[in-house]
């Protein structure tokens, strides 16, 4: 994946639009146990969670139109980038746990894993 041709503003809100396409996927279908299911925001951290990528996805937006991130000796991108490792995990320590998987659980993954893709291209720009 190319992602050299796309200016730096377009990945951060791109990233962004993922984490609140992330909490979005937190209230679709999880998981399901016959007729029941259960979405993402039926466990017990679900706030935290919410709060991670909240703060990622500002982080991201927030560079992207030109605002004063106070990160004085990190770069943004790489808080960001760690943010979204954290949201990757969840998904993945979710999906290797719980029987009954359903499609909010893979949009989630998908969502989590393409915004830590954006973030840390960024990250790799700024360390050069």
């Amino acid at each position: 994946m190319d992602l050299q041709g796309i200016s730096r503003e377009k990945k951060e809100l791109a990233a962004a639009a993922c984490m609140l396409l992330f909490i979005i996927s937190l209230f679709l279908k999880w998981q399901t146990f016959g007729v029941l299911s259960g979405s993402g925001a039926d466990l017990g951290s679900w706030w935290l969670v919410v709060l991670i990528a909240l703060a990622a996805g500002g982080i991201m937006a927030a560079d992207a139109l030109g605002m004063e991130i106070p990160l004085r000796r990190i770069a943004p991108s790489a808080v960001a980038t760690y943010l979204m490792t954290l949201l990757v995990f969840y998904s993945v320590v979710f999906i290797l746990a719980i029987d009954g998987i359903a499609y909010g659980v893979w949009l989630a993954l998908v969502f989590s894993v393409v915004g830590l893709v954006l973030a840390y291209s960024l990250y790799r720009q700024d360390t050069r």
